[in-house]
């Protein structure tokens, strides 16, 4: 048998040469060693398969010791046992790492899940993506790397970065969160097999085989529905100080007129107030086109302009510094952010007794008080675009209903003229 001594002494030939561990076993292969011109020694390991020699190397002595060379040997020897070729072994077990090693390089962490998840909303016409994955992101990473495999990540991962923002009384927002999140990791559960990802993401996978949120509870108590609205003397009351309150009221015409328009076209969300475009105004017809990319629902909404909604276009085209109506006062190729209008109504408040209200109520405001003065739940949630989801409307129905949503918003104009307008 080898020994240290004994392969110390083997020295250089003419030619390379082979010497073998002589052992009593039959059958599992032995171990060898050659010897090269240059001296040095090789190990291998050398056995017969189907009636053919093979060598698998095993490596350099003594950088390989002879004890660990043996337990080499012993590992290939048990193979050949079990009718495993040793040789073909090693070499799927190299390519086997070798394609472990490449999934885990193009396994997608979680910001690629929210950044890929983002993207697809962003051409589903989903409106917020980019300020929806924001919010995910500030909260999130604080808790979890941005590297982070997303299939790694666990419901346990989840519940501290979750319980961050329930402690600190932010329910709503943590279910908000939960949301986004939560669709996001079931995007990333159809991602891989979505034929229509193959080009644009193809060596980027996520192995999600189940969804981390799911077991995280919505905040139920948190979900409760919105019931303030402002009442018609608060409406007057606002109306008329936007009008002409400017000696106590610090805020810009530009951000006036946009509340009020919001207000006049039966309480439109700011977001697609301040987004709509000059190019969205017919003043020939008499409309304002709400289009699918910043409607909620993702479908153009069509909104009949009154008599008191031209004229504050008509103001607003005397001071046309870009593409949007309402622009942003340091940059006017863009448009006026949603941000503006709610600071403007915090300094409102804090300037006036008014109950506390934001910019949401205005759309409960127009629902409720225009049921008020008569007008129909169905003809109200037409004006404020609303999805009908039977099957007549969603399949057959392609009636605009504009002569009946124009009749309403001119009910709407009168009613607010009692007292707003001179």
């Amino acid at each position: 048998m080898f020994t240290v001594k004994f392969l110390n002494s083997l020295t250089a030939k003419e030619n390379a040469y082979y010497e073998t561990d002589k052992t009593r076993t039959k059958g599992k292969g032995r171990l060898v060693v050659k010897v090269l011109k240059t001296g040095n020694k090789v190990f291998y390991f050398k056995y017969f398969k189907s009636k053919k020699l093979n060598l698998l190397k095993i490596g350099d002595f003594p950088n390989i010791s002879l004890s660990k060379a043996r337990e080499e040997q012993e590992k290939y020897s048990d193979m050949l046992s079990k009718d495993i070729d040793p040789k073909k072994e090693i070499e799927l077990r190299y390519k086997l790492k070798i394609r472990e090693e490449f999934e885990e390089e193009s396994c997608g962490s979680i910001f690629q899940l929210l950044d890929s998840h983002a993207l697809h909303k962003n051409k589903n016409g989903k409106r917020n993506y980019n300020t929806e994955k924001e919010t995910v992101e500030n909260e999130l990473y604080v808790f979890i790397k941005p590297e982070t495999k997303a299939k790694d990540i666990t419901t346990k991962d989840l519940i501290p970065f979750f319980a961050s923002m329930i402690q600190r009384g932010a329910s709503c927002k943590a279910n908000k969160v939960r949301s986004i999140l939560h669709a996001a990791f079931n995007f990333g559960m159809k991602h891989d097999n979505d034929p229509a990802n193959y080009n644009e993401m193809k060596h980027i996978t996520f192995g999600l085989d189940s969804n981390p949120v799911t077991a995280i509870p919505v905040q139920t108590h948190a979900e409760k529905p919105g019931d303030h609205f402002l009442s018609f003397s608060e409406v007057y009351q606002l109306w008329n100080d936007l009008e002409c309150r400017y000696h106590d009221l610090k805020m810009h015409r530009n951000t006036r007129n946009a509340i009020r328009l919001a207000i006049v076209l039966g309480g439109q969300r700011p977001y697609e107030v301040v987004n709509t475009l000059w190019s969205d105004v017919n003043f020939d017809d008499a409309t304002l086109t709400v289009r699918a990319e910043i409607f909620k629902t993702a479908h153009a909404h069509v909104v009949p302009l009154t008599d008191t909604a031209i004229d504050i276009l008509k103001e607003q085209l005397k001071n046309k510094q870009g593409p949007f109506i309402f622009f942003k006062a340091s940059n006017p190729q863009e448009a006026m952010s949603t941000n503006t209008i709610a600071q403007a109504l915090a300094r409102y408040r804090d300037k006036t007794e008014i109950r506390y209200f934001n910019a949401r109520d205005f759309r409960r405001t127009f629902k409720t008080l225009g049921g008020q003065i008569g007008l129909s739940k169905e003809i109200r949630d037409r004006v404020q675009g609303h999805a009908f989801n039977d099957v007549s409307s969603k399949h057959y129905d392609r009636y605009s209903y504009l002569k009946e949503k124009r009749e309403a918003l001119e009910t709407w104009e009168k009613a607010l003229r009692l007292k707003t307008l001179k």
